[in-house]
């Protein structure tokens, strides 16, 4: 009988690690003593000052440094103990965009209620507040006692700020700044007790969204509300939709900037710029109540080590930019705050068929913490303006038109943002939402676009680099040196634009940019453009040489044996199967692209190259490309992972002259892979790169954009679109902001089958041997004496199994837990899935899918695949609550969902020297297939198994039987970033 491969050692209940590391955070001659989260692929959570001498040693594991301005090497550090400038923990640094997958939904059971066990998973939580560690006091008193530390942090950060040079207060908090705009307005109208006011009731506000958001359209509304008794019984505030407009504009509060509309002239002809006050934009979001707790005023660094050997880079402000620009600041204008300005440009199609585009641009600022950031809902990006989108076919001389198009841009662009100009220099006072005033610098700092956007943007000639000045013919070389575009040289030529138009056009040619007649960043402060050019995940990597290796590797193996195997892949989670094959598809997002990443890699290993050719270099080339972009992707990076990276691009380069070989390529100049050259020294300028990815901003693009065009009746839609966004769009969504600590699994309140037979599970689930594995399983737990093999077969074989069915489940779902129990259950971020085969309502057949999952065996950490091992889930069930008595003593805790698994051979510990995946194969013992039940919550996640193909993959393998025919498999590491972070 298959005997369950993990002893009894490592079979008992797994408990979460809570635990504090002692902190000490160094800021302007004051050093704090915390208690700071510990991320685990990082450390300690640190800053120090890497250029100042005159610190004093600080006792403690970790040290975080705050920018301090020039300190003599006399001056003495004055020490208090407090907390402030928050702490960090594994899910402050969440991978952006793994949320799950669209179309894993299982429709048996979207219906049931569903639960929190009360048992979190597996993972630790690292180092939560000490207000959410386990025996803290009851609801009443935690939330008065967390009111009290709230207060006391603002106290103690407010008392060191007031002693700094730079990000000094200029006034207390007043209480009226602490008020929301919103509640502020409540008051101001009538019947103010009425939260749905100026809107009658909850059911006349709904309506009303409804009509707007929703509705068919302002006429359809009106003859709906125009029917007899309609109005009257659904108790509305008004009877057509002329008088709800009159509501939204009269009645409602708008907390943006409203829009302006100027007209610009060039070539003869007019068009207009909607746009709104830049400086009114940046306090709108520096003053907002909701961001007030995420504002970031001074720059940090942070360390790994108690020694300050290992930088960290996570957010904007930790990285070197922000320090360098608050010292250049702070020596003209003592007692500044530097607020970083993030713009962001891009054309859009608004309509599905025709060519109608926009042009947004829009605005976000540095102080607000990347994880808010680059969620839309958060509402912390700002539409800035709606720039012409003329192709100006007047002027029939191409090059004519492309110069005035880049004018065009450049004049609007100038015209928006010269406010920045004087308060860049002089800086403005600025309220932040928790009442103080600080006098702000808004400075230029990045400039997020795609290639088009970056050569439009710098001035650049197109087929270069913006940043940097190496020759087109060196742009594929590892190792050609560089050095970055000379802004001051620069400047110098376009200072001749009005004084020697002819030596204007000569210089600019010299130095290889584009003769702009004064581009927009001429003249801002502190700010060069070319730096400001920032690396893009999206264009430079998933739409750039990731979509030319995909098509390199059909080229190479062919696109039936390629398409043959996508078809063949398990279903998981995170994959997407291509039931068509790849080859067919057409205008491929960044999305598709990213799905293919996850499989490419396994699905070629083993296909052979034309004339015996080695296909060694090509697997190592693209294995080099996946690691970068799954590095670059970090959401926190350390001086190693920074090496790491640059050894995965190093890698890549060393093998790519295969595609030279086979003949699919004769160089590699490509703008976009020479980018690459850029990202370690953009990370460590701005922070990583999910500060200005390009992915968060096109997805701006359907609310601003598109929602809006389609909100209007399509004449003169631009001055409908701005009144729609100030009124509408933008403001309708506030939520609560939480951060992320933990995932949980959780289970459908009711089971997707109230009792399946022991026959069933056996014949129907493929859970052979149930009653020996669970009789196993009841002696691990019961007879702590049982140490050996024989001893728990011969206890298993006495047991007694009482009952013949029992409640079955068919999934798992894992959610996000925050600090403060909320849970998101709109995102289910990994599932795991058995459920037998089945009839649709059509009566076709619907196969049966048994997913793999990584186990924690009972050793497993958090990094690598040691106390790990793959198993296939047959069955997921509960004990019935009457028999725990009869076969469980009473003081042992019997988990409410257990697992019947099936088990894989265990990792070796390497993985394979070319492609870097371990291989697994089915674990057998007597001929049969070794299994176990273990509890659920041992479930790390969900994983990915690759089959391993042969030459030609086997006609007769299909996506749901290719679990059951193939012997071996290899692990996939690319399914999401969790993933990779955790198998790496």
């Amino acid at each position: 009988m298959p005997f369950q491969p993990c002893s009894a050692a490592v079979w008992p209940q797994l408990f979460l690690q809570l635990g504090h590391i002692p902190t000490e955070t160094t800021e302007a001659n004051e050093t704090t003593e915390t208690a700071p989260e510990y991320h685990p692929s990082t450390g300690y959570a640190n800053s120090a000052d890497e250029n100042m001498d005159g610190i004093d040693e600080v006792d403690g594991d970790d040290e975080v440094r705050h920018f301090e301005g020039d300190v003599d090497e006399e001056d003495q550090v004055q020490h208090f103990k407090g907390n402030f400038f928050g702490q960090y923990a594994e899910e402050d640094f969440e991978w952006p965009d793994d949320h799950g997958v669209e179309g894993d939904k299982d429709v048996d059971e979207s219906s049931d209620e569903e639960e929190f066990d009360g048992t979190i998973g597996w993972e630790p939580l690292t180092a939560l507040p000490a207000a959410f560690i386990p025996d803290a006091p009851d609801v009443d008193e935690q939330e008065q006692q967390m009111h009290q530390d709230e207060a006391h942090h603002q106290n103690q950060r407010n008392t060191a700020e007031a002693r700094l040079g730079h990000g000094a207060p200029v006034s207390k908090p007043s209480e009226k700044a602490h008020k929301h705009i919103y509640e502020d307005y409540s008051e101001k109208i009538a019947g103010s007790e009425n939260i749905y006011a100026p809107f009658e009731s909850k059911l006349d506000f709904d309506i009303a969204l409804w009509a707007k958001m929703r509705g068919s359209g302002s006429t359809a509304f009106t003859d709906l509300l125009a029917i007899d008794n309609v109005h009257d019984r659904l108790g509305l505030s008004y009877k057509s939709s002329r008088e709800l407009n009159n509501i939204i504009d009269k009645k409602l509060p708008i907390t943006r900037p409203q829009f302006r509309r100027q007209e610009v002239v060039i070539a003869g002809e007019a068009f207009d710029v909607y746009f709104r006050d830049v400086v009114e934009c940046v306090k709108a979001l520096y003053e907002e109540p909701e961001f007030a707790p995420y504002l970031v005023f001074v720059p940090e660094r942070h360390y790994a080590d108690k020694d300050k050997t290992m930088r960290l880079y996570h957010d904007m402000h930790t990285g070197k930019w922000w320090w360098r620009t608050q010292k250049q600041v702070e020596k003209e204008k003592p007692g500044s705050t530097i607020v970083p300005i993030i713009l962001s440009s891009d054309k859009t199609q608004v309509t599905v068929f025709g060519n109608k585009t926009a042009y947004p641009v829009y605005m976000t600022i540095g102080n607000i913490r990347k994880d808010i950031r680059r969620k839309p809902s958060r509402r912390a990006h700002i539409l800035l303006a709606y720039l012409p989108t003329t192709r100006l076919e007047h002027i029939k001389n191409r090059a004519s038109r492309r110069r005035t198009i880049t004018n065009l841009f450049h004049v609007c662009m100038g015209h928006i943002l010269e406010p920045l100009k004087s308060a860049g220099k002089d800086g403005l006072h600025m309220r932040s939402g928790d009442g103080i005033t600080r006098r702000g610098h808004p400075i230029l700092a990045c400039y997020v676009g795609d290639y088009p956007e970056q050569i439009l943007v710098s001035g650049t000639m197109t087929g270069e680099c913006p940043k940097c000045d190496a020759p087109n013919s060196e742009l594929g070389s590892k190792d050609a040196p560089f050095e970055p575009r000379d802004l001051e040289s620069i400047l110098a030529a376009l200072d001749l634009a009005d004084e020697d138009p002819i030596g204007f056009a000569e210089r600019c040619a010299e130095l290889r940019i584009k003769p702009i007649q004064h581009p927009f960043w001429q003249g801002h402060p502190k700010s060069n453009i070319f730096h400001a050019i920032t690396p893009d995940v999206l264009h430079q990597l998933y739409q750039g040489l990731v979509k030319h290796m995909i098509a390199w590797i059909k080229s190479a193996f062919g696109e039936t044996e390629i398409d043959a195997r996508c078809r063949r892949l398990p279903p998981n989670h995170n994959i997407r199967v291509f039931n068509k094959g790849i080859s067919s598809l057409a205008r491929v997002s960044g999305t598709e692209h990213n799905q293919i990443c996850r499989f490419l890699l396994g699905i070629i290993i083993d296909i052979p190259l034309p004339n015996n050719i080695s296909s060694a270099k090509l697997i190592r080339a693209l294995r080099g490309l996946l690691d970068f972009l799954y590095l670059a992707q970090y959401p926190c990076h350390s001086t190693e992972t920074l090496q790491l990276l640059d050894e995965a691009l190093t890698h890549f380069h060393d093998n790519k002259d295969i595609f030279v070989t086979l003949g699919i390529r004769t160089q590699f100049n490509l703008p976009k892979l020479h980018s690459y050259r850029h990202y370690l020294h953009m990370i460590q300028e701005y922070g990583t790169t999910d500060n200005y990815n390009s992915e968060y901003t096109e997805r701006l693009h359907i609310d601003l954009a598109k929602d809006a065009y389609r909100a209007t009746n399509h004449k003169d839609e631009y001055s409908q679109m701005t009144l729609w966004l100030e009124l509408a769009g933008e403001d309708s969504t506030t939520r609560q902001l939480y951060m992320q600590y933990a995932r949980e699994y959780k289970m459908t309140k009711h089971p997707s089958v109230k009792a399946v037979t022991i026959n069933a599970l056996r014949d129907d689930y493929g859970a052979s041997f149930f009653r020996a594995a669970l009789a196993r399983y009841i002696v691990l737990h019961t007879r702590p004496d049982a140490t050996t093999r024989a001893q728990v077969e011969h206890a298993a074989a006495h047991v007694y199994i009482p009952f013949t069915s029992l409640p079955i489940f068919h999934k798992v779902r894992y959610n996000t837990v925050d600090s403060a129990g909320h849970k998101d259950e709109s995102v289910t971020i990994d599932s795991v899935h058995c459920q037998p085969a089945r009839r649709d309502k059509r009566g076709n057949t619907v196969p049966g899918r048994f997913d793999t999952v990584l186990v924690n065996c009972g050793n497993g950490g958090e990094k690598g695949v040691e106390g790990y091992r793959v198993a296939q889930v047959r069955a997921i069930f509960s004990i019935p609550e009457k028999h725990h008595a009869s076969l469980f003593p009473s003081h042992i805790s019997i988990p409410k969902h257990l697992a019947y698994v099936e088990w894989f051979s265990p990792f070796t510990g390497t993985s394979e020297r070319n492609h870097g995946m371990h291989k697994v194969s089915r674990s057998y013992e007597y001929g049969e297939r070794l299994v176990s039940v273990i509890s659920v919550k041992d479930i790390r996640r969900s994983i990915h198994l690759i089959p391993k193909f042969g030459h030609v993959a086997p006609r007769d393998w299909t996506s749901s039987n290719v679990l059951e025919l193939c012997r071996d498999f290899f692990v996939s590491p690319f399914t999401d970033r969790h993933a990779y972070a955790t198998i790496y």
